[in-house]
């Protein structure tokens, strides 16, 4: 390569133009240049690498092999170029970048916040996520803060990888695990099986003749599950994606007798609200998750706790970068967001 040309931002826009549309002219034409303006420029790039990147005929030009493997770099270097006259335009407007993980109150709060700031010159981007995406987001600088709802018993082991990843979390809200229903028949039917996993409990599990059939009775896992003899099983579900963190593992979710609600069968996985309040409001679809991953919706019956949970308590907090002040943006959201806590406690 000859160091002594260098390369410059115009020849590579030039370069890339013809490749596009294979001919110089029309490069020039898209270009807003003239003819010979662009010719010189592809010359003087193809001088800089020492390679010929275009291979000339009557009809137009086509790129050698050398010239593909150069477009690629090229094309890269255009957009990135793009993206970082793009960021000049964003702290003009001032951005407020954000990520959360799925919840139908939280899509609430944000429009609250956004209401109340539509006058000003503001632009957001915001991502729904699961928990493991929205703490690559934050590692990469991507968003200013990320908004996170935790299983209580997994708090220690998230707590470290959150650590480890070099960011921190604070704690805003525990709320309890949740089932939400879509019409009042399978709301009774969730409190009927509440109410017996209690009942049993009182009474020391459940009645001789299933004790005899015990054995039997732990081969089947729909069986085993709720602290019952049938506990949460038959409830057909609608759940978040899950991950590792999140309440969405309601596998996780353990009673005070050792047994899962993994009975429960997830018959659709999503990751859009959206789609999660269209299926509740069918009538025959369930959801266990927090308090506050639903917010009260039309059609959809309000939640009830899921009774004898060892664990049943989720954590609502945000993450940030380590050591790092959050920006003013991010801190007024995370305000609002605390203030709107307080005032549904």
């Amino acid at each position: 390569m000859n160091y002594r040309n260098s390369i410059d931002i115009r020849q590579i826009d030039c370069f890339v133009a013809c490749a596009q549309t294979g001919s110089v002219s029309k490069a020039a034409e898209q270009l807003h240049l003239s003819q010979p303006s662009v010719s010189k420029a592809v010359k003087a790039l193809e001088e800089a690498l020492e390679v010929q990147l275009f291979e000339r005929y009557a009809k137009g030009i086509h790129l050698t092999a050398e010239g593909e493997a150069v477009y690629r770099n090229a094309r890269n270097i255009a957009e990135n170029l793009k993206e970082m006259q793009a960021i000049h335009v964003e702290k003009k407007k001032e951005t407020l970048h954000l990520s959360c993980n799925p919840s139908s109150w939280f899509s609430d709060t944000f429009l609250e916040f956004y209401m109340a700031h539509q006058e000003e010159n503001l632009h957001y981007e915001i991502v729904s996520t699961g928990t493991r995406d929205i703490v690559r987001r934050l590692e990469e600088r991507i968003d200013d803060v990320g908004f996170v709802y935790v299983i209580k018993n997994q708090k220690s082991a998230f707590l470290h990888y959150v650590m480890r990843n070099y960011l921190e979390f604070t704690d805003l809200a525990q709320t309890s695990v949740m089932l939400f229903s879509g019409n009042d028949e399978t709301a009774d039917k969730n409190n009927a099986i509440a109410n017996k996993e209690k009942n049993e409990r009182a009474t020391g599990g459940c009645e001789e003749g299933d004790k005899a059939n015990k054995s039997k009775i732990k081969t089947s896992r729909t069986a085993e599950m709720g602290g019952s003899c049938d506990g949460l099983s038959g409830l057909r579900l609608v759940q978040r994606f899950p991950d590792e963190f999140s309440p969405d593992n309601y596998w996780d979710i353990i009673d005070t007798g050792g047994h899962s609600v993994e009975a429960a069968e997830t018959v659709v996985s999503t990751n859009s609200e959206y789609i999660m309040s269209r299926l509740l409001q069918t009538g025959n679809l369930s959801n266990i998750s927090a308090a506050y991953l639903t917010a009260p919706q039309k059609g959809v019956v309000a939640g009830t706790p899921i009774a004898g949970l060892k664990e049943d308590r989720i954590i609502f907090g945000y993450i940030k970068r380590r050591g790092e002040e959050l920006p003013v943006r991010a801190a007024e959201f995370v305000e609002f967001v605390k203030l709107k806590l307080e005032k549904e406690a």
